[in-house]
């Protein structure tokens, strides 16, 4: 099923086939629930319109509508297209939890910089605001770091909100 692009429309140019195919693909995702009949007749259905008022997508198109060989390409490419939408649906649980990994990776990757890092004027002006506000004891922040200073923050915040 890979190779289904380069084996569909070796008659057009490769600029046509490009711009076609990706119609065909939009088609395919608008009309999500016709099948790849009914695709067919709707583009070509679009296609005749937009001829008979003399605004065509595309020009080559019409010389085309009853050639045969085009049809089964048409609708072999909107087979393909349902399949893939299909197997895309099949695989978007694991899709999801690689996303929920990805970004779990980014957010140790963050925190791990920011245990390195030193705190800024604003982290260390905020926690004095925040330990009289509270009247809390404050701790040590000549060797602390950004993430301990968000932490201690964090704890504050949550404790008393």
């Amino acid at each position: 099923m890979q190779n289904i692009k380069t084996s569909l429309f070796l008659y057009l140019t490769p600029r046509q086939k490009s711009q076609l195919l990706g119609t065909l693909k939009a088609y395919s995702k608008k009309f999500q629930n016709l099948s790849s009949l009914d695709l067919v007749d709707k583009f070509l259905e679009d296609e005749k319109y937009y001829i008979n008022i003399e605004n065509p997508h595309f020009e080559f198109v019409g010389e085309y509508f009853n050639d045969d060989k085009f049809l089964n390409e048409l609708k072999k490419f909107f087979d393909y297209c349902i399949w893939e939408r299909k197997q895309l649906e099949l695989m978007q649980p694991y899709i999801d939890k690689q996303k929920e990994y990805a970004k779990e990776q980014r957010k140790k990757a963050q925190e791990f910089k920011m245990s390195k890092l030193k705190p800024t004027k604003k982290q260390l002006f905020y926690y004095e605001k925040i330990t009289k506000a509270h009247n809390i004891e404050k701790k040590d922040t000549t060797n602390a770091s950004r993430l301990d200073l968000r932490n201690w923050i964090m704890e504050i915040l949550d404790k008393y909100n």
